[in-house]
């Protein structure tokens, strides 16, 4: 059985050039990205609520994608900040007769890698809120997630590396949203999460026809309700 790559994303000087171990790896996974943000975007209901009255939390459906007034959650994700700018990817795998002694199979600036976008939503016309918490955290050593059989017996390739880009909530410009290998999305498990004690709601409003097909209209960070007032 082909042991299975390995992904660290780090500053290029951390990444070990020659053969390591797992817990080098995760020294080395740890010191680098240490920050990334949720986002939900929710398709408006019958309401128009007020930015300031909404939940820290990002809670506004429930346990439930849509609530009983129509308002519905099209997206729910953890976006890590990879700066493809600063961050090398360093790509290792065990030994076939030694698994536990890992080769390092390559090391390049993400910037270097080719580059690809994905749909984030909204994408469809209407008026949307979204929500925006930052965190911090850190990382585990990376692997494909839901790797297909003929993807990892395959030899690694660094052409199937990809960077992914995309417009998120009512950014103007684009943000990285991780990486692919094969097209396969890489995953890197978190050791630690932390968030931040405020939230940044928006709203905004998508039209496809229009000259400018995006507009913020309302955008306003809120904080916890102070233990008083509770």
């Amino acid at each position: 059985m082909t042991p299975p790559l390995i992904f660290v994303v780090a500053p290029a000087t951390l990444l070990p050039e020659a053969n390591t171990s797992l817990e080098d790896l995760q020294v080395a996974q740890a010191l680098g990205p240490s920050s990334g943000f949720s986002l939900r975007i929710f398709n408006r209901g019958a309401d128009h609520p007020d930015l300031g009255g909404l939940p820290v939390d990002g809670h506004l459906t429930g346990e439930l994608r849509r609530s009983s007034d129509g308002t519905e959650m099209l997206c729910d994700a953890l976006i890590l900040r990879i700066e493809p700018q600063h961050h090398w990817l360093g790509v290792y795998q065990g030994e076939p007769e030694e698994p536990t002694s890992l080769q390092c199979l390559d090391r390049v600036a993400l910037s270097e890698l080719s580059n690809a976008t994905c749909w984030f939503y909204p994408t469809h016309d209407g008026t949307f809120l979204s929500w925006e918490r930052d965190l911090r955290l850190s990382l585990q050593p990376g692997s494909i997630a839901d790797c297909p059989e003929e993807l990892a017996s395959a030899p690694y390739e660094r052409s199937r590396l990809s960077v992914l880009w995309s417009l998120l909530g009512d950014d103007a410009s684009l943000t990285c949203v991780g990486l692919t290998y094969g097209g396969q999305r890489l995953d890197w498990p978190l050791r630690v999460i932390s968030t931040e004690p405020m939230a940044t709601w928006g709203r905004f409003r998508v039209d496809s026809q229009a000259d400018h097909t995006l507009v913020v209209e309302d955008c306003l960070t809120v904080f916890p309700a102070p233990p008083w007032a509770a």
